[in-house]
């Protein structure tokens, strides 16, 4: 018989939901008790200790996870704006969930649930009856803390990143309010960086480009010359922009569409109007 020791009520229904899911056979006695809160006494024959750790390891994403994240924004990086904590949350989760950054956070684990399940179970295999899982998070987590502590710091660097792009945004489209359209039409084709046709199908070179961008205050909004996608388009300040490709989610292109918003239009690479050899 293991016994088994929640503080809370939503801890101990979720970890018996978990539990009921891996074996539906399994024997569970579930009462009040005054010093520990709820007491559960689950018979050996059908559950194992991987199954109560991989449980465990449900329970804490569930509710602690992402208390946890919040208290280290509050006290390790001195947060204290709701709505900043919440954006954080929400980056830190993406950040534990993207590829690139799992094997610096996780090593050899490769993800939180691997990571939380390793240290849980090498404080539980030299633990005894009973088993206290408020203890656990308590007094065994510190690895799982610095952990999810150097995400949100990752999360909070990709909070300002957005906030320095918003930033961006704002005064791009400022400073294009205040300008009057040199040219009626642009035409772009997507590629490693855009290549830019004026209306009657003439390609624009680097060197006009460039020659063009020198005379533009760029430097207002944060660009320069050495800017080959976006420069050149508020450079030539075109009342309607049409792009041509085949990914209207490419990077270069949203970014346009987000800045330029209305002027933008995207078509299939098949609909370039004019005579090229496109590869």
């Amino acid at each position: 018989m293991r016994v088994i020791y929640f503080r809370y009520d939503k801890e101990v229904i979720y970890f018996c939901e978990k539990l009921f899911r891996l074996n539906e056979e399994i024997e569970v006695q579930w009462k009040r008790d005054k010093h520990w809160g709820n007491e559960l006494r689950i018979n050996d024959e059908h559950v194992s200790l991987n199954d109560i750790i991989l449980c465990f390891v449900e329970v804490f994403l569930f509710d602690r996870y992402h208390k946890m994240i919040k208290k280290i924004a509050r006290e390790t990086y001195y947060y204290s704006d709701d709505e900043e904590i919440e954006r954080i949350s929400q980056l830190t989760d993406f950040i534990i969930s993207e590829k690139s950054y799992q094997k610096e956070l996780f090593g050899e684990h490769e993800s939180l649930a691997n990571f939380i399940f390793y240290v849980l179970k090498e404080n539980m295999e030299e633990s005894s009856n009973p088993i206290h899982f408020d203890s656990f998070v308590t007094f065994c987590m510190q690895p799982i803390s610095e952990c999810i502590e150097k995400a949100v710091g990752f999360g909070i660097d990709e909070m300002k990143r957005e906030e320095e792009y918003q930033n961006f945004v704002h005064s791009v489209r400022h400073y294009l309010r205040n300008r009057k359209s040199k040219t009626d039409v642009l035409h772009i084709l997507q590629g490693e960086d855009f290549t830019f046709y004026n209306e009657k199908g003439e390609k624009y070179t680097r060197i006009q480009l460039r020659r063009l961008m020198h005379r533009e205050p760029l430097y207002l909004i944060g660009l320069d010359e050495n800017e080959l996608n976006i420069s050149p388009v508020i450079t030539l300040l075109p009342e309607k922009i049409y792009v041509y490709g085949d990914n209207p989610s490419e990077a270069k292109t949203l970014a346009l569409i987000n800045l330029f918003e209305e002027r933008v239009q995207f078509f299939p690479l098949e609909k370039f109007p004019f005579h090229i050899n496109i590869k």
